[in-house]
């Protein structure tokens, strides 16, 4: 044979052996999360968890302190 023949069909060879290849791997995956999926929904597993909450704010019994801040000039205390 020749290159005009020959080259395709190399190709399409390669080509070929390479999607048996993708589908001994593939269709093996495939069957294992089709028998996952059932068996969840068989069990009900597949059931959401409750979402967490966010956690609270402390809360405080005794009293909480503030400061209040007041402008202070320069001109009264000489110093600022």
């Amino acid at each position: 044979m020749g290159w005009l023949l020959g080259l395709p069909l190399g190709i399409f060879r390669l080509l070929f052996g390479l999607l048996m290849l993708a589908l001994r791997l593939a269709l093996p995956i495939a069957v294992l999360v089709v028998l996952v999926v059932l068996y969840r929904r068989k069990t009900g597993a597949h059931t959401a968890r409750p979402r967490q909450e966010k956690p609270k704010e402390p809360e405080f019994d005794g009293p909480v302190y503030t400061v209040d801040y007041e402008e202070v000039d320069e001109d009264e205390h000489g110093t600022y």
